[in-house]
Formats: structure tokens, sequence, C-alpha cells
């Protein structure tokens, strides 16, 4: 693992001169003309949300006085192969594969592989009109139908695994779009569950679920032969081989972190019923005990707060075992969320939701660690920024 400072980065990114993007529809590359027309690009994506794009185009050509790609279509146009009709196309939804790169000069990275879904063009009274394009990635499609299936002693990861594998009933086409990544070390701590099922639910909404019963991430990480969701903790070893080092009056342009002690527990306990034993379960997960390990230098703080004594939740648990894994998820998931933040950077493609940024030079409270829960990067006529927010995580001490 490579912890990189932004001087550092900048070699690598010829001196972060010339940022540049780079869009293809359909594996063929824009005209240079329609490239111009494209005033802003920006890129989102979130652990727990679906990658989004949005480009900003101008619609207004000044020399002829009309509307370039909205405004001015017709019906013979829209049906034709002509330049103009073509043109008229160009943004259309749901039908076209785009791919977004951004970066510097040559050095350009996947940021994104989806699909036009909204076109809003905008005819004000006064300035340019213009038109903005909104898409995501494969994951919308995965919210096209919904399905029943059920599983039987099979562990969480084992359920994702076999879910990016099965059928459609009807066409016989895989359901799932892309292969599922899961962690070998968090796959061999997981239990089997006697039976889990998905009731009349979208393929993307109960793989979430099953991520927030672990305290995991969802993911879409681009590949040169396509794209790959992970399904996993967030101290994913692939993604921290991508670290920034970033401190305020250097490399950080805004950084406004937030510490708060409200709605902190102590403790989780998770009550369940053994069926085969007949017999109650329960267990506890303490934040002082000894492999609770997230945080660490923060629950010195937290114990002085007077936190809440314990959460108790009834669960369908099976195990003693599930019980105290679940138990650990739900700590684990609320002690994430004593410190979070907010910054702003240059733009660093690489720099994504999963990944770790160092904080340096705003004291020890603030200063350590962060996870990049989601990125905002904007690149336009004011250049390319990074925006992220970010959860304080000690994965050093977790080890």
């Amino acid at each position: 693992m490579t912890v990189s400072t932004v001087f550092e980065e900048s070699l690598l990114q010829n001196g972060f001169y010339v940022p540049r993007f780079e869009l293809t529809i359909e594996n063929s590359g824009l005209p240079s003309d329609v490239l111009h027309d494209i005033t802003q690009i920006t890129y989102k994506d979130n652990i727990k949300e679906i990658d989004s794009f949005e480009l900003v185009v101008n619609n207004w050509d000044a020399i002829q006085r009309a509307f370039k790609y909205v405004g001015a279509e017709t019906s013979e146009s829209l049906g034709g192969n002509s330049d103009t009709g073509v043109r008229h196309r160009l943004f259309e939804p749901c039908t076209k594969t785009i791919v977004i790169k951004l970066g510097y000069l040559d050095e350009l990275v996947t940021m994104i592989r989806g699909f036009f879904t909204t076109m809003e063009p905008n005819f004000p009274s006064t300035g340019v009109p213009t038109l903005n394009v909104r898409g995501m990635n494969v994951l919308h499609r995965l919210r096209k139908k919904q399905y029943t299936t059920s599983w039987e002693n099979m562990t969480d990861s084992q359920i994702a695994e076999n879910l990016a594998t099965l059928p459609d009933p009807q066409s016989g086409q895989r359901r799932f779009p892309l292969p599922i990544r899961t962690d070998p070390h968090a796959r061999g701590e997981e239990q089997p569950r006697p039976y889990v099922a998905q009731e009349n639910q979208y393929d993307l909404d109960f793989l979430l679920a099953l991520a927030r019963r672990n305290a995991y991430v969802v993911r879409v990480d681009p590949r040169r032969d396509g794209d790959e969701l992970y399904f996993g903790p967030s101290e994913d070893s692939k993604m921290r081989a991508v670290e920034y080092r970033l401190g305020w009056g250097r490399s950080l342009v805004e950084f406004k972190p937030t510490l708060t002690t409200a709605n902190q527990v102590k403790s989780v306990t998770v009550n369940g019923w053994n069926r085969r034993t007949r017999r109650a379960i329960s267990e506890t997960v303490s934040v002082d005990d000894r492999e609770f390990r997230n945080n660490r230098n923060l629950t010195e703080l937290l114990m002085h707060c007077d936190p809440r004594e314990e959460q108790v939740v009834h669960e369908p648990i099976s195990t003693a075992a599930e019980a105290k894994r679940r138990a650990r998820s739900i700590l684990l998931d609320r002690s994430r969320e004593i410190v979070k933040a907010t910054g702003t950077t240059v733009g660093l493609p690489n720099l994504r939701a999963g990944v770790m940024v160092h904080i340096e030079n705003i004291g020890s409270r603030f200063s350590g660690r962060y996870f990049v829960t989601d990125t905002t990067h904007s690149m336009g006529q004011g250049g390319y920024t990074t925006r992220f927010s970010a959860r304080r995580e000690d994965p050093e001490e977790e080890s």
C-alpha cells in the first residue's frame, strides 16, 4: 500500500496542468465541436447510492441562431440518419453505453460506465440555452424487475456471490449485469444462516440490505475489461492500495469536520432464538471490548460523555456467533458516526468512495485516517476539483 501526498500525485498527473475529460458513446469519441459544447461535467459516487454523472451542454448555435441538440428537432430528423438527426438523438436516454474518463493530459482514469437517463433542456429568458444530461452506472438497471428467491445454510457473502449467477426465469439471461467480488477474510468470519429470503425485491435493494446487516459497503469498481461490484467491509485491501495524505493549508482547499457523541451507545445486545436447541440467545458487544478496536482513541471521550448504556435488538438470529457478529456490526456502524467530515481538494480522479485519506495539521481530535463515503468530481471553466465526505476510521488499530 502506498500513501501519496498531493505533490507526489502531481508528478504522476503532469503537475495538474491541462485537466481533461474523455467521453465516449457506444465506444466512439465525440466530434471536437460537440466536446467544446460540454461546459461542465460532474461525476458522483457514494457507498450507499448508485454512481451518477451530469453534463451541462451548450444548446445554442450563435452563427446559425438555432438550437443544436434539443428544440429544433423534427419527426423526420429524429427518424433519419443524417448528421442533423444523429446530433438530435445524441443525448437521448436509455439506449447508449457511456464511458467517462477524467484526468490530466494523457493520464485519464475511467470514472463510470453508464447510461443516459435524463434530458433537461433549459430555455431561459436571458442567456444561452443549455441542456443538462444526467445518467447512472449499470446498477440502476437492477431496479427493472423484482424477484422472490431464497437461500438455505449460506453466509451473506455466499448469497451475494450466488446472486450474480442467477438467471431470469422468463428470459433465461443472467439477471445481475456484473460479477460480484467479496472479501475472503470477511467471508471466512461469517456464519451460515439457516434461511434467507428475498421477497419481491429488486436485486440491488436486497443486496444493500445484506450489506447494512453486516456494516458492509457496496461499490462498483471500473476495470478495463468491465465493471465489478464489491460487497464487503470498508477495509478492502484492493481500495486501500490507493491512499492520499492531505493537509490543511497545503493540499486541502477546505475541510470541515464534525465530532458528535449524540446517539452513541456503550454496548449493543442482540437477542434471538435457537430453534434447534429451543433456547434463547443473547450476545453483547461493548466499545471497551479488546476485539472492538474502531476509533479506540475516541473511546475515552465517549465514556466521559455518558453515552446510552445499551441498545437491545431483537432479530431472527439462530446461533450465538451470528448474534455476536450482528451486535458488532451495529456497534461498528454507530461508532463510525463519531467523527465525519467534508473537504475539497484539487481534482484527484483516484480519490473515490471507498478509499482512505490521511488528514493532517488540524489537531489530534480530527487528524487521522478517514474512509471516504462519497465524492463529487467537477470539471469546467473553473478547473477540476474533488469534493468528498468521509468518516474517521482507524484500520491500523483494527488489524
